[in-house]
């Protein structure tokens, strides 16, 4: 009896872990597929003028379909099926070719996209970060842009000496940019449109689009140690999955084997 009791309880427990498995791989299949998900967005064929009027056959030749990840999209896009209210709209702004047309590039539509918290989609957050020159690459990174975040934190070694440990881990991947400072896309094109592409101010904060529980991640990281942003390619929207924390000892048992894998990587970069 107890032997069937047991091998009872062997099977219940197996078929649970079969469905835990089932469960966990059906989410990550579901996160891989909304993380490559593309959507296709209304965007600029041409150099549009600030003041153009978008007539039906204009319509035809300066604007064309290009696809950004669905993460990106914001209520400032605008689709497909709205071009029909683009018709007779004029431009308040110079749109660039190959930039993405948000509602507020249309005169009467300034409203409709609204200030930041427009761009904050349902259930993600707006959070800002301190930084400086070196943690947004030479203050490179501008709204729109997709950044990796990391964190460099110290603290009581583990051994119980007097000396301090360092370490510097990614925290979070592929993360939007939504404002530098006070200037969000829409000041930004803006000030294209006025002044010929005069770069903005110096900014000391960035803002990232976040989840509640990424936002709790950020505020807690940026307490107890340094945030350095690093920009990513925008059509790169994987995800490295093989990533250590860094500390001097790791850094010093690694450091020959991360040179040998960069000239590899050198090597298969080099023309035949």
């Amino acid at each position: 009896m107890k032997q069937k009791l047991t091998l009872l309880f062997a099977i219940i427990c197996g078929v649970a872990a079969m469905l835990l498995v089932k469960m966990y791989l059906k989410n990550e299949l579901k996160r891989i597929r909304d993380q490559f998900e593309m959507v296709n967005v209304i965007a600029a064929d041409v150099d549009i003028p600030l003041g153009t009027v978008l007539e039906k056959e204009m319509i035809l030749k300066s604007l064309k379909l290009t696809g950004v990840p669905k993460k990106s999209v914001t209520t400032y896009n605008i689709t497909y099926d709205q071009l029909d209210n683009l018709v007779g709209r004029k431009f308040q702004r110079t749109v660039l070719k190959n930039s993405p047309l948000l509602w507020s590039d249309i005169n009467g539509d300034e409203q409709r996209g609204g200030g930041l918290a427009t761009m904050v989609r349902e259930n993600e957050r707006a959070v800002s970060i301190p930084v400086d020159m070196t943690s947004s690459v030479t203050g490179l990174v501008e709204p729109s842009d997709h950044v990796d975040i990391l964190g460099t934190f110290t603290f009581p070694s583990s051994k119980g000496d007097p000396q301090l440990d360092t370490v510097t881990l990614t925290i979070l991947q592929n993360v939007t940019v939504l404002a530098t400072g006070k200037e969000t896309t829409l000041s930004l094109r803006d000030v294209a449109g006025r002044s010929g592409g005069r770069r903005p101010p110096s900014y000391s904060t960035v803002t990232l689009l976040v989840t509640p529980k990424e936002a709790e991640m950020l505020v807690f990281a940026m307490q107890k140690g340094r945030l350095t942003l690093t920009l990513r390619n925008p059509s790169d929207i994987g995800s490295a999955r093989d990533l250590s924390n860094i500390n001097f000892n790791y850094l010093e048992k690694k450091v020959g084997e991360f040179n040998d894998a960069r000239q590899d990587r050198l090597k298969g970069d080099a023309p035949h």
